[in-house]
């Protein structure tokens, strides 16, 4: 039962992964020029550049186009972790938790809370589950 909850936990963190890698790559295309989606994606654009200017704190200084990189970056972190954990391996655990560090940072590069700290609570609280769930069993 723990291995499976374990297992779930993991497809969990694998999807959202992959959806932050795919929504940061039609982001860095639509920033770049590189093709131009209306609708949702023209309205993100200007959500991000409007969020990342009115901002009185960027410690990093991030634009918008490192912004989705850095995203891409927690996409592919928390990805490949969540597979590394579904094969019982420890770098798949660091992955995560080098995710879950850079979820965190980007609330203090900004100086701000904002609903999304909910997201960083609950992978917190999964990847505590999925540490107690995915041990081997012993004896």
């Amino acid at each position: 039962m723990k291995r499976k909850l374990a297992i779930t936990i993991c497809l969990v963190f694998l999807a959202s992964g992959l959806i932050r890698i795919g929504v940061s790559l039609l982001m860095i295309g639509q920033a770049m020029g590189w093709w131009t989606f209306g609708g949702e994606a023209t309205e993100a654009l200007a959500d991000t550049q409007r969020f990342i200017a009115e901002r009185d704190a960027n410690l990093v200084g991030f634009t918008p186009l490192a912004y989705f990189g850095f995203i891409l970056f927690m996409g592919l972190t928390i990805s490949l972790g969540a597979i590394g954990q579904m094969w019982r391996r420890q770098w798949g655990l660091v992955l995560i938790c080098i995710y879950l560090l850079s979820h965190a940072a980007l609330f203090v590069n900004f100086m701000t809370i904002n609903p999304k700290i909910a997201l960083l609570g609950l992978a917190i609280i999964a990847t505590i589950i999925l540490v107690w769930a995915n041990r081997e069993e012993t004896g």
